[in-house]
């Protein structure tokens, strides 16, 4: 219905009013509530961090979404987590590779090891300023809560951890026996630049074999198969072109709430300071700015509400540069990716006005309130569900690809 209503009123009022006049009153509001930040590394100041640093303070919920791939924004991430001090970081991950990613920071140095043996199967947090964000939010005493279906890159340690956990010697073999196989497979993948990962290439009865052999197993081994078949079954029906990104968001709504219970196992008791990490998709307050639906963002605002707290939705996007494009193990260069959104309508307005070195910060509250009292149109539909969507934008001038 809200999108809907905000549909037809852009359409009615667009007879009405010139493009002209819309844009002078976005970019009026823009300008009033831009502030600069200056960024070294993790360390942030000026007056857009001052403003930042306020509105995380006082909020119970923080969440950033980005644009994966760049170093600065895991960077940006440990500033927000220092002063957050979350007990939890819940992010775009599977819940083995949250429980592989604890067990790896409590070790010295990066994994390089892990990596070279099965690449990108820490995801995002393959990349080192990301991993490093890792290391600090562990030293902070905060839980990785992953919420993702199974990775896509994962299955050879997958089926790893699970011959480690079954009891019967013939599951064993053959888990230890495929996993062999499917990393190899993927590892060839990696280093010619090849996407038939194994778990879009398995077929139905290996799947079922999978399941036939575990089934005597203990409750812990049948819901990670049935977590596995879940999650084969998303990325095949995307791969087929059936969609399923709604399935994917259900589940990890419903991941979110199975991991959030211990948190607060009280009626009533509220929720701890929690910190999310997402692909910006995922982390709007209303609707998803692409893909038009409720995701982790809204669900987050709600139990925000829930418990008369607030949620602080952040937007981090770089302007241009390069980011990374790949999880070759052998030639980093190959992983990095030129872009440039300058042109793009839904950051061209934000563009326009970040011209210097240094980084800004929009404050979209104020853009949001004369939206929705109909003293703002905005001509880009996808512009105008950011605004609605998050609390602030943050534009890196020249972001550059996170390190591998």
């Amino acid at each position: 219905m809200m999108k809907t209503r905000f549909l037809m009123l852009g359409f009615f009022c667009g007879l009405l009013a010139p493009a002209r006049a819309q844009d002078t009153t976005l970019t009026r509001l823009l300008r009033t509530n831009a502030y600069p930040l200056t960024a070294t590394g993790a360390q942030l100041a000026g007056t857009g961090w001052d403003k930042l640093r306020a509105s995380i303070a006082e909020s119970q919920l923080v969440l950033v979404g980005e644009d994966h791939g760049m170093a600065q924004i895991p960077q940006f991430t440990q500033a927000v987590a220092r002063v957050l001090q979350p007990a939890a970081f819940i992010t775009e991950i599977d819940r083995y590779q949250a429980r592989t990613l604890t067990r790896l920071t409590a070790e010295p140095g990066f994994p390089t090891a892990y990596l070279k043996a099965s690449p990108g199967a820490l995801s995002f947090f393959s990349w080192n300023e990301e991993y490093e964000l890792a290391r600090q939010l562990r030293t902070q005493q905060t839980q990785f809560i992953g919420i993702e279906q199974v990775g896509i890159f994962t299955p050879g340690r997958f089926y790893e951890q699970l011959a480690g956990l079954v009891k019967s010697k013939p599951a064993r073999a053959y888990l230890q026996q495929q996993s062999t196989a499917y990393q190899r497979h993927d590892n060839a993948q990696f280093r010619s630049g090849g996407q038939a990962y194994s778990m879009l290439g398995q077929r139905q009865s290996a799947l079922d074999s999978l399941e036939t052999l575990t089934r005597a197993e203990s409750p812990e081994v049948r819901r990670m198969v049935q977590d596995y078949l879940l999650s084969s079954r998303i990325y095949r029906n995307q791969v087929k072109g059936m969609g399923n990104h709604q399935a994917r968001v259900n589940l990890m709504k419903r991941n979110l709430l199975e991991a959030l219970r211990p948190l607060a196992p009280q009626p009533g008791q509220p929720l701890p300071k929690l910190l999310f990490k997402f692909g910006a998709s995922h982390t709007a307050r209303a609707l998803s700015p692409w893909a038009g639906i409720t995701d982790v963002g809204n669900l987050a605002l709600n139990l925000a509400d829930a418990q008369d707290a607030k949620s602080l939705h952040l937007l981090v996007m770089g302007k241009q540069g390069t980011q990374v494009g790949g999880f070759n193990p052998d030639d980093p260069s190959k992983n990095v990716v030129p872009f440039d959104l300058t042109k793009e309508p839904f950051i061209k307005p934000f563009a326009d006005l970040a011209t210097g070195p240094g980084w800004q910060v929009f404050d979209l509250r104020p853009a949001r309130r004369a939206l929705l009292r109909d003293k703002l149109e905005v001509a880009n539909q996808l512009l105008e569900n950011i605004i609605l969507g998050y609390d602030y934008i943050v534009i890196i001038p020249a972001a550059t690809a996170s390190r591998g």
